[in-house]
């Protein structure tokens, strides 16, 4: 598996592009001569291995699962799977959902990943994932992804919209999409 600093920057475009707030803002600087990524830090956040073990639940549960839906749908975008719970932050104040280290993300997979379902997805992503041509992410993201990371993202990209049109047509948009 690859790693690279500008896998973080790749993610945080693509967030911005899809309108999501899922990373947090992530900017290329160069430290001492080291070229890397700098991430604002999440203040006031627990991390999603803190709040499982202590049971911690928001007054509204829905607010996670539907968090946690698009979380999902980013992660396959990404294919960067969820793999240590530590790597999503959540802010207990208005349970604001942030996912870091995307470092080993963006391999050249063309499936979706078999450990991150996502029953539902919100009306905006959906539709910004559905109106979002395929020439605009590659001009955002080619800085940092090469060509067959792009084309397998965007694979992934129509992967993820056959699946929730396939889940909207069996349970209906009112159960889908929030």
């Amino acid at each position: 598996m690859t790693s690279s600093y500008q896998y973080e920057l790749a993610a945080y475009e693509l967030n911005k592009l899809l309108g999501l707030e899922l990373v947090p803002p992530t900017v290329e600087r160069t430290i001492d001569g080291l070229t890397g990524s700098l991430q604002c830090f999440c203040e006031g956040t627990i991390t999603e291995a803190f709040r499982s073990r202590q049971n911690l639940k928001p007054p509204d549960v829905s607010i996670l699962q539907n968090a946690f839906s698009e979380l999902g749908i980013f992660e396959n975008l990404t294919d960067n799977p969820r793999e240590d719970s530590s790597d999503i932050l959540i802010n207990t104040k208005d349970w604001k959902v942030w996912r870091v280290d995307f470092s080993e993300a963006f391999a050249p997979d063309t499936v979706l990943l078999p450990d991150s379902p996502f029953p539902r997805c919100s009306k905006r992503l959906y539709a910004a994932l559905r109106g979002m041509p395929d020439d605009r992410i590659r001009e955002q993201l080619k800085a940092y992804l090469n060509g067959e990371e792009l084309e397998a993202l965007l694979v992934r990209k129509r992967l993820i919209l056959d699946r929730l049109d396939a889940l909207i047509r069996d349970k209906g948009e009112e159960a889908v999409l929030f």
